[in-house]
């Protein structure tokens, strides 16, 4: 009897003494280490194997190639990216549609970047209140990062990295070398004129909405924030001078017209369009009873929306040739386009034809979508293409609004990049609704609701104090940003000048 006790009271201790042993207690380091990387969305060594040059890529061939086999570091201390580095980063995850955000953040396509999955994981990575990078993952072992307009591809090359590595980056913290600090020419100064549109409700005393218009120009030289200056109406750059445009309004018997007036300070060519006043406009004009809300204005086309507020209330969308305008013949998003862009539209109508009216049996639809029926809107920095469809519903007209997935082309947008990334904007500054930055990056313009602010940017930092703020009016859009550099800022506020203007700074 005591043979059999003193056998289970041997066996019970070889039991415990095993489980004290085993794994999850012989190596307490690589315990912590593993979790480590299990917690961060991508975690490890990984190396920069390949790079596609996007449409807004601001470095060559030969710049990008020298990135290909640098290392990339993502820890729970740091993260590095070439001779870049992130000190105590945090990652933050969201699952996107790759075309919405491929399209509106970098102007491209998922199939350019051989991307077939309907949904991806965007990881962005800060440092307190500083942005850092902005990965998408394709995988465990794939992500691509975009530096400068430039798609790079990075690969996993191992789940672990040496501590040794991460104490060697911290020996050096306090020693990296600085960026070169590289005098700028006199003559690399930004301009832009800012074209701003908001309802007039001082003029609306009959119930119909008037829009009023003003233009902001703003300069910074190599130093300072040189001058803010603001005129009502449009001042209008275009290839042969400047114009200035305004929207008159005709009144007559309960019915009221708009019209689109283009005042051409450089007269040069006939095929401008003709100035015309207030008292040269003909009867046909008023018999039109259509409102015009300017959408987009650039150097060779006007997008609007007609209110035809007699008849239904309709609200249209057109696209024009501002020297043409007053043939009033609208164009079709093929003929700026191609085929490409009819194809988007007619994907983004029937989408929304399925997903917004399909069970609405007593409602009348356009089925066939009008290929004019589009127009440009501001979203997140950047000019997009929206289409729309007319709805009839208990006899009542309304419309539905969708986003056409075409890039606008440069003939029709000259220039419409972010290099600061609207994730890094939305960062500094939470509350922002738009955004611009000069070509030379010297300068980023941010839109809240009601306060526009100019920021300092300097090697890509933004600066923590605004140089100036403008208060803006009551639900006020932008419809034109038209930058100049160099010299060419300069003159712009020359001929601005010369206008009635008064100063904001």
């Amino acid at each position: 009897m005591m043979k059999k006790i003193l056998y289970w009271i041997i066996l019970i201790l070889l039991i415990l003494l095993l489980v004290a042993c085993g794994p999850d207690n012989i190596n307490l380091s690589e315990k912590i280490v593993a979790p480590e990387n299990d917690i961060l969305p991508i975690a490890g060594k990984w190396v920069i194997e390949d790079y596609k040059l996007g449409s807004t890529s601001t470095m060559g061939e030969g710049t990008a190639k020298t990135y290909i086999g640098k290392e990339v570091l993502f820890h729970k201390k740091l993260v590095t990216m070439g001779d870049e580095i992130c000190w105590e980063p945090s990652f933050k995850t969201k699952i996107v549609n790759p075309t919405d955000y491929l399209i509106y953040q970098y102007k491209t396509t998922p199939e350019y970047l051989n991307i077939d999955e309907d949904e991806v994981q965007i990881v962005s990575i800060e440092s307190g209140d500083q942005f850092f990078s902005e990965y998408i993952k394709l995988s465990k072992e794939r992500v691509i990062v975009n530096i400068e307009g430039t798609f790079f591809t990075i690969k996993k090359v191992s789940e672990h990295i040496e501590p040794e590595i991460i104490e060697e980056y911290y020996k050096d913290e306090n020693i990296k070398p600085e960026a070169l600090n590289v005098k700028k020419d006199e003559d690399l100064g930004s301009g832009i004129l800012i074209g701003l549109k908001s309802l007039n409700f001082k003029k609306s005393e009959d119930s119909l909405e008037n829009w009023q218009y003003r233009t902001i120009f703003i300069r910074r030289d190599d130093k300072e924030l040189a001058s803010i200056y603001e005129m009502d109406g449009i001042f209008l750059p275009r290839k042969k001078g400047f114009s200035k445009i305004e929207v008159n309004r005709l009144k007559s018997e309960g019915k009221a017209n708009d019209k689109i007036t283009i005042y051409n300070r450089n007269q040069v060519s006939d095929s401008e369009v003709k100035i015309e006043s207030n008292e040269h406009i003909s009867n046909k004009s008023i018999d039109e009873k259509t409102l015009k809300n300017i959408l987009y204005i650039g150097n060779d086309y006007i997008s609007i929306e007609k209110v035809h507020h007699l008849n239904k209330g309709e609200r249209t969308l057109e696209l024009h040739l501002i020297d043409y305008l007053d043939k009033d013949k609208a164009l079709k998003i093929s003929d700026i386009s191609g085929e490409i862009g009819k194809e988007a539209f007619l994907e983004g109508a029937n989408k929304a034809i399925k997903t917004e009216h399909i069970n609405q049996k007593d409602s009348s639809i356009d089925l066939k979508p009008k290929e004019e029926s589009f127009g440009l809107f501001r979203r997140s920095g950047h000019w997009i293409f929206r289409g729309r469809l007319d709805i009839v519903e208990d006899n009542k007209y309304s419309y539905k609004d969708f986003n056409i997935k075409a890039i606008p082309p440069k003939e029709l947008v000259h220039y419409d990049e972010l290099p600061i990334p609207w994730s890094k904007i939305k960062t500094r500054i939470p509350e922002a609704v738009d955004a611009f930055v000069s070509p030379n990056e010297d300068m980023l313009i941010v839109l809240t609701h009601n306060t526009m602010l100019i920021y300092l940017v300097d090697d890509g930092n933004i600066s923590y104090t605004p140089e100036a703020k403008i208060k803006l009016n009551s639900a006020e859009r932008v419809i034109m940003n038209e930058w100049a550099t160099g010299k060419y800022s300069l003159m712009w506020e020359k001929e601005f000048l010369e206008n009635e203007v008064h100063s904001l700074k």
